[in-house]
């Protein structure tokens, strides 16, 4: 049951913070973005979109599709701020 548990969390674990971290990484001095951080924004909303899609669409419970959408949307606006600067 361990490794269940563990399974799912990382599943959830890039939609759940993926997406609000690289929103946070956009929001703290954006007219300075090294490539790290590009990079990492990038790799961080990608993720979260993607897995995000991936708890809307399977019939798991309203909760995992709520996570989905929050990860999606968060991981948008952070790709358009990053775009925006």
């Amino acid at each position: 049951m361990e490794s269940l548990a563990l399974l799912a969390t990382l599943i959830v674990a890039p939609a759940m913070f993926g997406g609000p971290i690289a929103l946070l990484l956009t929001l703290w001095k954006l007219s300075t973005v090294s490539k790290f951080r590009a990079i990492s924004i990038y790799f961080l909303s990608s993720s979260s979109c993607l897995v995000g899609v991936f708890l809307i669409f399977r019939d798991i419970s309203s909760g995992a599709r709520n996570i989905g959408i929050i990860g999606i949307v968060t991981g948008l606006i952070a790709i358009w701020r990053l775009f925006k600067r």
